[in-house]
């Protein structure tokens, strides 16, 4: 028997895979541990969010404008879509500086899109599933004061924004 460790990329079917057929691929269904961090709106309502970030937080109490990436890229050189995603190069510093940013989920690294926001002056990220990604968050270890929600959380504060 042979079994191959594998990421889960989401609630959909055929998100574990591994090319060889003779191979099992297992991945791991949940965790016994929870990162939570949640974003507070202006309005007060509470999104809940993970993360694994340890560095220097925000300010307790100030409040930071939020702008969502796809309205905040490089005229010249990138699309919205781009933007949306924190691609690198892909943001506008004038609208970004000392702002936290709401960056959508898929194809670039999680951990790069706070770099990329980082990189361009704000001071903070929330990273958002799209529908595809459904509500499963992943914690990860960002590099700026970062949370990451699920769709229906993104989706409301693209609203709230």
């Amino acid at each position: 028997f042979v079994s191959a460790s594998a990421g889960n990329s989401g609630p959909g079917d055929g998100t574990v895979t591994n090319v060889a057929p003779w191979i099992t691929t297992v991945g791991a269904g949940t965790m016994d541990r929870s990162f939570p961090a949640d974003i507070v709106l202006g309005d007060g309502s509470v999104m809940p969010g993970v993360s694994m970030y340890s560095g220097k937080g925000l300010a307790p109490g100030r409040q930071f404008p939020l702008v969502y990436a796809g309205d905040a890229g490089q005229a010249e050189s990138m699309d919205a879509y781009s933007s949306s995603l924190c691609m690198e190069g892909s943001l506008d510093p004038e609208v970004i500086k000392g702002k936290i940013v709401l960056c959508e989920r898929g194809n670039n690294p999680r951990v790069v899109k706070g770099s990329v926001v980082k990189q361009a002056g704000g001071v903070g990220m929330i990273l958002y599933n799209t529908a595809s990604d459904g509500e499963g968050l992943i914690a990860d270890p960002h590099l700026l004061p970062a949370a990451a929600v699920g769709s229906a959380a993104g989706d409301s504060i693209r609203r709230y924004i």
